[in-house]
């Protein structure tokens, strides 16, 4: 993040496991082609042609798609974005800074989302009918953030109890940055209901998202909604000076409440722990798993124990937490692509390329595949080049 002040940056790191990618449809290298269709239509229907004809001529020709290179895609994430409301920690003050994406790291497997999902003024969901032909080889180098470069001065932390005066907000946090919810918004959470999700995994996109607003939670959901854990109780993030998940010891009464309902006392202590020891969720959670609790149990207990490991190891976490790095070409290996015209129909199917031969994996069928649809992809896989 650039404010404007000249030479002030912040950097701020976020682990993420795909490569978002918008599609800029108004740099589509056909866009000749596409005003020429227009006109013809436009032409059919001045000219009051009779329908059986028109529909006739409609059926026997394909519509153009708008075509994006992926370079344009790849040029759209690492743009510059405009911050209207950035709190300044240099000048005390909201203004104007300019936000950049950049990879810190280079992981040995790539995985690349073209974003063709997205919500209508009517708040449907929708999917973008264009190609984005995507390279089998790729060199995402172009991206790759280098720190702070010469000239450039981290903004200064904001004090503790700066927020009252400071512009940052008595909700602000370190950097003048507002705190995550606590809590999701009912309203947010209710639209996004409306629009055929989850409760679940609406509550995740209104938290993640930091309640701003329905549509950028509903980007949100488009963006995750494959996750596997999309559907599961959303961990609420616990008040800063708090204990939470592995650090804190549930509550004995919300173990006995839920010993009580007949689960075991380590069932009930480990979905307290996964839930930061909010006994609705809790038992949301347990009911949830019933299939295979004793297997959900083990990986809480797992997790909590890696957890602990991990701080109390020299460096803390952190230093257990590095993401491996390397050189930033890639070789596609996979492609998931969706066919239907929205995302509340449709199906998957996969292609991938093994020992040289592409091949489709549709449900049980397998079969070699002359021309995977390079240009039609939802996510893409890449491996790093040897």
């Amino acid at each position: 993040v650039r404010p404007v002040e000249p030479g002030k940056v912040r950097y701020v790191p976020r682990r993420e496991n795909v490569l978002p990618l918008e599609v800029p449809v108004e740099l589509a290298t056909n866009k000749e082609d596409l005003a020429r269709e227009r006109e013809l239509k436009r032409q059919k229907t001045e000219s009051g042609e009779s329908g059986e004809r028109q529909g006739d001529d409609d059926a026997a020709s394909e519509p153009t798609r708008p075509i994006v290179p992926f370079d344009a895609c790849l040029s759209a994430f690492a743009a510059d974005e405009t911050v209207d409301d950035f709190y300044s920690t240099a000048l005390g003050r909201k203004g104007v800074a300019a936000k950049r994406a950049r990879l810190k790291t280079m992981p040995p497997i790539l995985a690349v989302q073209v974003r063709r999902y997205y919500v209508a003024e009517d708040w449907t969901p929708k999917k973008l009918d264009v190609l984005v032909p995507m390279p089998e080889t790729v060199d995402v180098e172009s991206v790759r953030g280098t720190g702070l470069a010469p000239g450039e001065e981290e903004l200064p932390p904001a004090d503790a109890d700066e927020g009252g005066g400071g512009g940052g907000g008595s909700g602000s946090g370190a950097g003048g940055e507002p705190q995550a919810p606590v809590e999701p918004d009912a309203s947010i959470v209710a639209q996004l209901v409306s629009m055929g999700f989850s409760e679940n995994g609406s509550k995740r996109a209104a938290l993640a998202t930091g309640n701003s607003s329905a549509e950028g939670a509903a980007e949100w959901v488009f963006a995750h909604m494959e996750d596997p854990d999309f559907n599961d109780p959303p961990t609420i993030p616990a008040i800063p000076g708090g204990q939470s998940g592995a650090d804190a010891s549930p509550d004995p009464a919300n173990v006995a409440m839920l010993a009580s309902m007949g689960f075991a006392e380590n069932h009930a202590t480990a979905a307290l722990t996964a839930c930061d020891g909010n006994i609705e969720r809790a038992a949301d959670w347990l009911f949830s798993r019933a299939d295979d609790l004793d297997a959900a149990v083990a990986e809480v207990n797992a997790a909590v124990a890696g957890h602990r490991s991990a701080t109390s190891a020299p460096g803390g976490a952190e230093s257990n937490g590095e993401c491996e790095d390397g050189p930033g070409r890639y070789e596609l290996f996979g492609v998931v692509s969706h066919m239907g015209g929205n995302t509340a129909c449709g199906h998957y199917v996969a292609h991938v390329k093994i020992e040289g031969q592409w091949h489709i994996f549709n449900d049980r069928k397998v079969a070699i595949s002359q021309k995977p649809p390079l240009e039609l992809g939802y996510l893409y896989f890449y491996r790093r080049s040897a």
